[in-house]
């Protein structure tokens, strides 16, 4: 039997088969449920109250838990020369092509693939320090991305503290959007949505200003 596979194909099944083998994760194509959104802040403005909430937690992760992934690390900080405000300009939907463009037109100073507890985000802080340090004078939009699930909500009120004077521009949350906290129903500087969502409550369709 021939069970030759070409680059991409070998490429494809490495990123399914590692995470679960690794770290026992069910996989879940987030995108072709239409289950991802996204929503960009200035750190000038106002957060949402979900992302001040001190819930902050020691335990470890559920081992085999299922924690809402799309593939990217789950913290991240990047420089860009385009505005994320630009790239996701509504919360849902968003595309694998819009993902690309980001991962594209940006710079990775600092990640961690996996939060396993509050603690890790000293290293943010150590990659910021470093940062303000070595690129003063560099143009670009600094910007911190989290991914948010039932997990790493722990993590939000010290990671908001952090970044809080630090010359961060922009903080991008991605989250599934039929579960809490249901962000888009604070003031944002995004459009709101280009549809209706598939899914049901939770929502004020109304595009905040």
């Amino acid at each position: 039997m021939d069970c030759r596979l070409s680059r991409r194909e070998m490429l494809r099944f490495l990123t399914v088969v590692l995470p679960t083998v690794l770290f026992g994760y069910k996989i879940v194509d987030y995108f072709d449920e239409e289950l991802v959104c996204v929503h960009v802040y200035g750190l000038s403005q106002n957060l949402p109250d979900p992302l001040l909430d001190r819930n902050e937690k020691s335990e470890k992760r559920i081992e085999g838990g299922s924690y809402f992934q799309i593939g990217l690390p789950e913290l991240i900080l990047c420089r860009t020369e385009i505005r994320l405000l630009d790239i996701f300009a509504y919360f849902w939907p968003i595309t694998r092509p819009e993902i690309q463009r980001f991962q594209n037109s940006s710079k990775v100073l600092f990640s961690l693939p996996l939060i396993e507890h509050v603690d890790d985000l000293a290293g943010l802080e150590t990659a910021l320090n470093q940062t303000s340090e070595r690129q003063k004078t560099k143009k670009g939009s600094l910007t911190v991305v989290l991914t948010l699930n039932k997990y790493t909500r722990n993590a939000c009120h010290r990671l908001v503290n952090i970044c809080l004077g630090r010359g961060v521009d922009e903080m991008v949350i991605f989250k599934d959007p039929s579960k809490p906290p249901y962000l888009c129903n604070y003031p944002s500087r995004q459009k709101g949505f280009k549809k209706k969502p598939p899914i049901g409550g939770g929502y004020n369709m109304r595009a905040l200003a």
